[in-house]
């Protein structure tokens, strides 16, 4: 789909929450900028987050734990050299069947499996317009 606005874009996440199933693992692709935060906002909204407004890329933390109507981690992946997952704790993230895991730079995780993810890659159209796609 083709986004030309950040509302747009966040709705569209926000409505794919409510599609997903849990355990739900979402991995953002995208340059700087193309909207993986905001996309993860629209997430946090639909899975239940009262207050997205807390809802910030980890950069600096790498993990931000939320509360909504199930448990979010979101993960930001930027500072982490590819495959370089050590000490993270990713497993036992992944393996809690109660929750919802969102990894912002998916790329960064190399091999590390993710089964059933759902992948959102989102590129630059223009400077306003977004092109979403989900595999």
């Amino acid at each position: 789909m083709i986004s030309n606005s950040e509302q747009v874009t966040y709705e569209f996440a926000r409505d794919l929450a409510g599609r997903l199933t849990i355990p739900a693992h979402i991995l953002l692709y995208g340059d700087l900028g193309a909207g993986k935060t905001l996309f993860a906002k629209g997430l946090a909204e639909g899975f239940g987050v009262a207050d997205v407004d807390e809802v910030s890329s980890p950069t600096f933390t790498l993990i931000n734990q939320y509360a909504g109507s199930v448990k979010i981690y979101h993960i930001d992946l930027y500072r982490i050299e590819i495959g370089a997952l050590d000490g993270l704790g990713l497993e036992d993230i992944f393996d809690d069947p109660h929750a919802v895991v969102i990894i912002e730079w998916a790329e960064r995780l190399g091999n590390f499996p993710v089964p059933d993810a759902t992948r959102v890659f989102l590129s630059y159209v223009d400077d306003r317009s977004r092109k979403i796609d989900l595999c």
